[in-house]
């Protein structure tokens, strides 16, 4: 979408930058509205959901939301707010997914 969505500066194919590959974000913030939803939805029906599935999911989703930004911001990117490189933007989809796969686990937990 963003490939198609901008206009190339002139001699350039593309107008991609390296940023346009961080989905840490999207993913931490889908991670935390999918959990919502499910414990919210197992609430409603009445199901039980193991203590330690809620005390993981929320872990990983407290790490998501106030941790993991301020790491990123100290490890992957430099003082004027450029990324460093393509290693840090693949730890930082890396630690994104783990926290959105640690969600979705919790999520099939609570309706197994």
């Amino acid at each position: 979408m963003k490939l198609v969505s901008r206009e190339p500066p002139p001699g350039k194919k593309h107008a991609l930058t390296m940023d346009d590959a961080v989905f840490w974000i999207d993913w931490t913030v889908t991670a935390v509205v999918a959990l919502s939803g499910s414990l919210v939805a197992a609430s409603l029906d009445h199901k039980p959901i193991a203590t330690m599935t809620v005390v993981v999911a929320l872990g990983a989703i407290l790490v998501g939301m106030t941790i993991m930004p301020f790491g990123v911001r100290m490890v992957c990117y430099d003082g004027s707010g450029v990324i460093r490189g393509w290693v840090h933007v693949v730890c930082a989809n890396a630690f994104g997914l783990m926290v959105l796969m640690s969600a979705v686990a919790a999520g099939v937990k609570i309706y197994a």
